[in-house]
């Protein structure tokens, strides 16, 4: 928090967040990319591998933030990484919230989607869930534009957060960004 020293050698965060946060990043960028490689695409078979792969990159995107969550909880409250203003400090914190949101809800609305849809939801095929609603064309497709919008929101917000680290590095040449990076690609004072 503001007036809260700052070491001098900056603050890391801890490892195991370092590498959830990672990690979800390269999952959404394969859950994106499939997205919209899958749009390009004819052949039945290679449509119905590919949203099975992003259904199961899904679900571990769920499985990242749910590690992520108790990361975050065990390690509360994690100090600050540079000085912020309090208008600073409240955006960072909304922007994380909505991040946190939104890589739970998509991937439980996709599995709604899916189960709407009457398509079987499961987990690199080592374990089929359960229809997490009955049946229905019309929830299905209230669920796919729910679904697309939220994606959308997603990758605004990751942008917005990347502008942000970066503004941060670049601009106010604070330890923010260095604070999230693998401690190999951190090896400036």
């Amino acid at each position: 928090m503001i007036g809260q020293a700052i070491p001098a050698a900056g603050v890391r965060r801890p490892a195991a967040l370092i590498f959830l946060h990672w990690a979800t990043l390269a999952l959404i960028a394969l859950v994106v990319g499939i997205a919209f490689v899958r749009e390009g695409i004819d052949e039945k078979a290679v449509r119905t591998a590919l949203i099975n792969l992003h259904r199961s990159l899904g679900l571990g995107i769920l499985l990242l933030t749910l590690l992520r969550l108790g990361v975050r909880l065990a390690r509360r409250p994690l100090p600050p990484s540079a000085e912020m203003s309090p208008l600073a400090r409240l955006a960072a914190s909304a922007t994380h919230l909505a991040l946190y949101a939104l890589l739970f809800a998509l991937p439980l609305i996709g599995w709604a989607l899916s189960s709407a849809n009457g398509k079987p939801v499961s987990f690199f095929g080592l374990v089929t869930l359960p229809p997490l609603v009955e049946q229905d064309e019309d929830l299905g497709d209230a669920f796919a534009e729910y679904h697309e919008g939220a994606a959308w929101l997603l990758i605004g917000l990751v942008g917005v957060h990347a502008a942000a680290a970066l503004f941060h590095h670049f601009v106010k040449q604070d330890r923010v960004l260095r604070a999230m990076l693998p401690a190999w690609l951190d090896r400036r004072p």
